[in-house]
């Protein structure tokens, strides 16, 4: 708001974050009627951090597009002091 007046959001990318990506599920069985689509889960890990993103883009090591998701969960594991994002 400026003045009281909403104001355009303009969504934009943060600087790539590195980290883990550890996929639980990445394959074509989904089908809906007339079509098929690719159903994918992973949970990737990241350095401690305030992290509020709602949606996420993954790539991979080598620069591929993974695609971007909704993010499920964000979990803070202490044994190894990461941040689990579930997707």
């Amino acid at each position: 708001m400026l003045h009281g007046i909403p104001q355009k959001v303009e969504p934009k990318q943060s600087d790539p974050i590195p980290c883990n990506i550890v996929k639980n599920k990445s394959d074509h069985q989904g089908t809906y009627q007339d079509g098929k689509f690719k159903q994918f889960a992973a949970k990737v890990l990241i350095e401690p951090q305030d992290f509020t993103a709602k949606r996420v883009k993954l790539t991979d090591n080598r620069g591929t597009d993974l695609g971007e998701f909704e993010v499920q969960d964000i979990t803070y594991l202490e044994a190894v002091d990461a941040l689990q994002i579930t997707v």
